[in-house]
């Protein structure tokens, strides 16, 4: 890609990775109108930044995914506390219930369940949500993990291992697991 993004070519960039910048941006705050500031915000640095962005160190995908996660974490340390509220999220589009559930009481059960997997995801500080939300609601194997969060492989299976050990500690708290 040339050094400058001209404009046709930043829509496409836009069109191809907002989905994933929103995405990403709102799993790590739990915040839809924050979520959409950062959508915002990753695509201005992403246009100034342009001439910085190298090939050679990782993909486009990479690149905004790391911006991204990196400006979440920054917000988060800025502000604290996150609630997410499960109504927020299926107002987003994003279905935490079981697929095909004919019984009421199955469907409050996974929708109880779902809102206290969110309240234990909140118990993780921004370092270790951040893989989860790379790994298990991105679906990035290892290697682009540690490109994105710009750590070693091994240090990104040590976030994960002690995130879900805290997550399984909260969820076993909170009555969801045995």
């Amino acid at each position: 890609m040339a050094n400058n993004c001209d404009l046709s070519e930043f829509e496409m960039i836009f069109r191809n990775y907002k989905d994933m910048v929103f995405k990403t941006a709102y799993l790590m705050t739990g915040d839809a109108e924050e979520a959409e500031d950062i959508l915002q915000d990753v695509f201005v640095k992403v246009h100034k930044s342009w001439n910085k962005f190298n090939p050679e160190k990782g993909g486009l995908y990479t690149w905004i995914h790391r911006i991204t996660v990196n400006h979440c974490i920054s917000n988060r340390r800025r502000k604290q506390s996150v609630d997410v509220s499960l109504d927020k999220l299926e107002e987003q589009g994003f279905e935490f219930s079981a697929a095909n559930l004919d019984i009421p009481e199955e469907l409050l059960m996974k929708q109880e369940e779902s809102r206290r997997i969110w309240l234990a995801m909140n118990a993780l500080d921004a370092k270790h949500r951040s893989v989860i939300v790379l790994r298990y609601y991105e679906g990035l194997p290892y290697e682009d993990i540690a490109q994105t969060l710009q750590v070693p492989v091994g240090t990104v299976k040590s976030r994960l291992n002690t995130a879900m050990q805290t997550l399984r500690r909260e969820l076993v708290e909170g009555g969801v697991v045995s």
